[in-house]
């Protein structure tokens, strides 16, 4: 079956930061044809993984105009705008308006709870009024998390065409089946590093943040695991999931500030309060990079 627009590996971008916490042009420039060139197959600008909820309003600006400069339509592109509100989002999203951004995506607001009735309106009120067709963003550290049913519901309005669901089981597409959803034209892309798994189940792409710093990795799992190589997806799954070993060695997004700074991305993605690793776990980071190795055709030790 016939794969929808947003599909694939879509890494969610961190914000290269210089010292004093401007954005870092260059090594957003850097990032962005990396990932490109290592065939991603589309860019998700401004998430959890860029810190959007730290990042002033004005740099979130100046990242999303050369996101969508540097990727000059070669992928789908994908620019978070989430707030607290239907009237808070929408007006965040018209900062937006003029860049040519296939999609918007939101989280459901995550201050107070809200009744699920009030959470679902909330994502119709966006879809109704968005100037792009919108992406449900649904995490689990949010205190308004949609639940399956929920997310089922909202994929029959017509311009609510996808999902990032960050759903620990891997069964959800068993039950929601490819003909179904593009029936309804919706993507279902999964937050997990379970990829090889997740796609022989059925899911339409991942948002996975370890993908920034191993995109090739990633796509060749995408790859194998889409073209019946069972034996070839289940092995670069296994070092995937090595490598993400060392992303819990610390806070998880400090590690992989260090794993793209070892691969030559960036120096810096958080901004503060937050801290970057301290020397002794930044090596143990490194250690297992070197040991494991970040591309696909690299040989690594089973017995990690």
């Amino acid at each position: 079956m016939d794969l929808p627009h947003l599909h694939g590996i879509v890494p969610p971008l961190p914000t290269p930061l210089k010292d004093d916490e401007s954005i870092d042009l260059d090594s957003l420039v850097r990032l962005i044809e990396f990932q490109i060139e290592a065939g991603v197959h589309g860019l998700w600008i401004l998430g959890t993984t860029a810190r959007f909820d730290m990042i002033p309003d004005s740099r979130q600006r100046i990242v999303a105009e050369s996101a969508i400069e540097t990727a000059a339509g070669r992928v789908p592109m994908v620019l978070n705008v989430s707030d607290q509100g239907t009237e808070r989002t929408l007006e965040r999203a018209r900062m937006f308006d003029d860049l040519a951004y296939d999609y918007y995506a939101a989280l459901p607001p995550w201050y107070q709870p809200m009744s699920g009735t009030e959470v679902v309106d909330y994502f119709r009120g966006l879809a109704d009024r968005l100037s792009r067709p919108l992406v449900i963003y649904n995490a689990p550290w949010v205190c308004n998390q949609l639940n399956f049913a929920q997310l089922r519901t909202l994929a029959e309005h017509p311009r609510i065409v996808g999902s990032k669901d960050v759903c620990p089981g891997l069964t959800r597409t068993l039950d929601w089946t490819a003909a179904e959803r593009r029936q309804q034209g919706f993507s279902y892309l999964h937050g997990t590093d379970q990829l090889a798994f997740s796609t022989e189940l059925g899911s339409d792409g991942f948002v996975t943040s370890l993908s920034n710093a191993l995109p090739e990795l990633a796509v060749a799992i995408w790859d194998a695991a889409r073209g019946d190589d069972a034996a070839r997806a289940f092995r670069l799954q296994a070092q995937f999931c090595r490598l993400a070993q060392a992303t819990a060695f610390g806070p998880m997004l400090a590690c992989l500030e260090v794993m793209c700074r070892h691969r030559g991305l960036l120096n810096r993605m958080l901004p503060a309060p937050l801290r970057s690793t301290d020397e002794t776990t930044a090596n143990r980071v490194i250690e297992v990079m070197e040991r494991i190795g970040v591309l696909p055709e690299v040989a690594i030790n089973p017995l990690v």
